[in-house]
């Protein structure tokens, strides 16, 4: 898929910025017993850590747009990260329920690829066990992932999902959705608030 998300050198500092405050997070995150979500592995790539705010176990407040495209409906999620393959990537765990009351799951994985400076997420959902791929890079103080290509009752779309606000006990996450293959955007079609389980 080509890419519909290029770097700009210009966000370089503030990238440089993000990556410092995610250590951050990830050193206080650490004083919290974390023996169950693994640990980074020092031999793997530095930026390996732009996803370690993910780490540990997060009550989610979700707000999602109904297929009518006008209202939404709240429910809450559970979502959980750790570190896998000796620590070289990130896997998290998404726990919820649908409108009708049945449980669903989805997990990620994600590695970040030095071939392309970018990262590689694949999302595989419960029911439909249908791989997904996003790519995802550092822009700015946020963390951006583009794919999830698919087709709904509306036709295909391309998603958007986009990290920020990150805190070291808190983050925020929008989706947005394109219909025309990421020319145009409808923004915030679901919205989550996270906050870390202590």
């Amino acid at each position: 898929m080509p890419r519909t998300h290029r770097r700009d050198a210009r966000l370089a500092p503030a990238a440089l910025g993000l990556a410092l405050a995610l250590v951050l997070v990830s050193s206080r995150a650490s004083s919290q017993p974390l023996a169950d979500f693994g640990h980074l592995n020092p031999d793997a790539p530095p930026e390996t850590s732009q996803f370690a705010f993910l780490v540990g176990q997060w009550d989610c407040a979700v707000h999602t747009m109904n297929p009518d495209g006008e209202t939404f409906r709240d429910s809450t999620a559970t979502w959980t990260g750790y570190y896998i393959l000796d620590g070289w990537a990130i896997k998290d765990d998404w726990t919820t329920r649908r409108p009708d009351g049945t449980a669903f799951h989805g997990t990620n994985i994600r590695s970040f690829n030095p071939r392309t400076h970018s990262w590689d997420n694949r999302w595989l959902p419960s029911g439909s066990l249908q791989w997904t791929y996003f790519e995802a890079e550092q822009v700015g103080d946020t963390m951006v992932m583009i794919g999830g290509a698919g087709r709904d009752e509306a036709g295909e779309y391309l998603d958007r999902n986009t990290f920020h606000d990150i805190q070291a006990d808190s983050w925020k996450w929008r989706k947005d959705r394109s219909r025309d293959g990421g020319v145009t955007w409808v923004e915030g079609v679901s919205r989550i608030e996270a906050t870390r389980v202590e």
